[in-house]
């Protein structure tokens, strides 16, 4: 296995300098032969490069930490991937806020484009339980890999029910691949990757799990799929940073109507849910902070009945346009 291509590196190195990020990095990949030049002609042409390399022995600080990810990589059969290459997920790199460069470990879905994100809270009620396995095993057994984020509670039902099916399941990560978190779920990496799935991160590897980083987590979990089911949060959840941003993305967001025993009880963990189905528009902006047009891609279901929808809400929605006005 290559574990980067060579465009890749020169990439992931150029990623290590201080204040470096996507954009810059797309600016480089734009210029014409950039892989055959040096860092002083790229500096040239990046004031951000040229005002990171003020810093002594920048540039050989950056390559050396590109060459402990590359060993780490190589070492533990991961793969370092960049919008560069041709495996990059395709619907990942649709997104406007697309990780430049990501980790795989394990294998990505044959057909991406028939991907779900099932998410929710980590504390999730008996019902939830209930639909969050009911609803991946319906799209496990359709042949659509199960996105998620090896979180405690929804994301866990959501793998396990995945791989119980026998479905692909890919758990996108907020930290290094060389770690696990929570560590309870140290055994459940390793039955996805057996199982033929795959492990995602942005993060290299000895990053550890930071309050933002699981922002971002939730954004490529639904940058990875065609559309996010919400199985349950209430109104200040973290399943909601994948539910905005699937709408962000111009894909789809389904949400189970709370069961009659949840709404007896008035759980905490489905107010999110029983406003999505409200009728108030302004709420629902407000939560989603979404436009009012992208609330026509907002769905709530009531039962099995409904799950087959869920197969015909993309139908080619999800192709949007990037930041450089391109169709991919």
């Amino acid at each position: 296995m290559i574990a980067i291509s060579t465009k890749t590196e020169k990439m992931l190195a150029l990623s290590m300098l201080k204040g470096v990020g996507p954009a810059t990095l797309h600016q480089v990949a734009a210029l014409p032969n950039f892989l055959l030049e040096d860092i002083d002609w790229i500096a040239k042409k990046s004031p951000k490069i040229q005002k990171s390399l003020e810093l002594p022995s920048a540039w050989n600080t950056a390559q050396a930490q590109a060459c402990f990810q590359i060993s780490e990589a190589q070492r533990s059969d991961t793969r370092i991937i960049s919008v560069l290459d041709e495996d990059y997920p395709e619907l990942l790199r649709l997104t406007k806020d697309a990780p430049y460069i990501i980790y795989v470990k394990g294998n990505l879905h044959t057909v991406p484009r028939k991907s779900v994100a099932i998410i929710g809270t980590r504390q999730p009620t008996k019902h939830g339980v209930m639909i969050a396995d009911r609803v991946t095993k319906f799209f496990a057994e359709n042949g659509w890999s199960i996105v998620s984020g090896l979180a405690l509670g929804c994301d866990a039902v959501a793998h396990r029910s995945a791989l119980a099916n026998g479905g692909h399941t890919i758990a996108v990560l907020a930290h290094g691949l060389d770690t696990v978190s929570p560590s309870s779920h140290k055994q459940l990496t390793l039955e996805i990757l057996e199982a033929g799935g795959a492990l995602v991160s942005e993060y290299g590897f000895g990053s550890s799990a930071i309050p933002s980083n699981f922002v971002k987590r939730d954004r490529t979990q639904a940058g990875l799929a065609q559309g996010v089911v919400m199985i349950q949060s209430d109104v200040k959840g973290g399943s909601l940073h994948a539910s905005r941003a699937a709408l962000q993305y111009g894909r789809w967001l389904a949400v189970p109507y709370p069961t009659d025993q949840d709404r007896e009880a008035a759980e905490a963990k489905i107010q999110a849910n029983m406003l999505f189905a409200s009728t108030s528009v302004s709420d629902k902006k407000n939560l989603l902070k979404c436009e009012t047009q992208d609330l026509e891609r907002l769905h709530v279901f009531f039962g099995r009945a409904d799950y087959p929808k869920m197969l015909d809400y993309g139908d080619g929605a999800a192709l949007t346009h990037n930041d450089t006005g391109k169709m991919l």
